[in-house]
């Protein structure tokens, strides 16, 4: 598979013992896309000349007698761990590469049941654009208003606190309509709820009861949002819910994930991609955006993304 990942072309595919692989998706011969080629035992051919290159992006040549290559011909490769039912991959220096930066996504699923998993939209709109938009919990009642929210969902409390680096934020709604679910439309105490975790994901619980009912979790109650970067303009949004349901509810995921897909691309995304149009390319900060108390949460993320990158570059300085 083919995919763009901070501006740089990487193929994906499984090796011969099933683990994921990352090359640069480029043939160093003539740089055609390794991607248009085809693997074989877990050995990628280039579809142009035949070159193969292994999971360490090692040239094996190829099947022409009349063929050779110089030595040390190689593709670089880029270190990838499967965990949380997706493909991490460390596109910076790997002597840095550390798999405890991989975010806990514990609450994911496991096959085997009906799941909302897997999602995909492609953004024409940069990665920070998308995080604020889930870390503002607030936008709900407004961007949203007749589908996941209401006006009387904006008089809620917010807080916004971090630990172990965990940016949370929670809003509670006492006294309010609940917008869907099985209190639809009647009186409840409901909760929307987010983590981010760095780089780019986010994990959302939320839940609604009767007013003056205990605020139970319910586990099929939380929500998955990762955001990997393209390119500067343009994201890769991964999505789903931690549901998983027997074969008797099984047209209950799809529904789910019909809903979330409706609402990204007919709300969400809509607005997303305007406000990318309208910065016209200029940094967010430079801008001089005026903040409201409710950015508290998103404000602090870009904050410690900001951080996070100046600490790498020093340290690979």
């Amino acid at each position: 598979m083919a995919r763009t990942l901070l501006s740089l072309p990487i193929v994906l595919f499984r090796g011969a013992d099933g683990a994921p692989v990352a090359l640069d998706d480029m043939c160093p011969h003539r740089f055609a896309p390794l991607s248009r080629g085809q693997v074989r035992d877990g050995i990628v051919q280039c579809g142009y000349h035949g070159l193969r290159f292994d999971a360490n992006g090692d040239c094996l040549g190829n099947e022409s007698a009349f063929s050779s290559f110089p030595v040390g011909t190689c593709v670089p490769s880029h270190p990838v761990i499967e965990r949380h039912r997706a493909i991490w991959i460390w596109l910076g220096d790997a002597a840095l590469a550390d798999p405890a930066f991989i975010p806990n996504l514990s609450r994911m699923p496991q096959p085997g049941g009906h799941e909302n998993i897997g999602n995909y939209l492609h953004v024409q709109g940069n990665w920070l654009l998308e995080t604020d938009n889930i870390m503002d919990l607030t936008h709900v009642h407004y961007l949203h208003d007749g589908s996941l929210g209401n006006a009387s969902m904006r008089s809620g409390e917010m807080t916004v606190h971090e630990a172990d680096g965990v940016v949370r934020a929670e809003l509670w709604m006492p006294g309010t309509i609940c917008p869907f679910g099985p209190l639809e439309g009647q009186l409840c105490d409901q909760w929307n709820n987010v983590e981010w975790h760095a780089p780019s994901a986010m994990i959302l619980d939320f839940g609604a009861v009767p007013p003056g009912a205990p605020a139970v979790q319910d586990e099929g109650g939380y929500a998955f949002h990762i955001f990997t970067p393209e390119t500067e303009s343009t994201t890769h949004y991964f999505f789903g819910s931690s549901g998983s349901y027997a074969a008797e509810d099984a047209d209950r995921p799809r529904m789910i994930g019909t809903l979330q897909n409706r609402i990204f691309l007919e709300e969400d995304n809509p607005m997303i991609e305007a406000i990318q149009e309208r910065m016209a390319g200029r940094d967010f900060w430079e801008m001089r955006p005026a903040i409201l108390s409710s950015d508290a949460a998103a404000v602090r993320v870009r904050r410690k993304i900001a951080k996070l990158c100046r600490e790498e570059i020093k340290a690979a300085s």
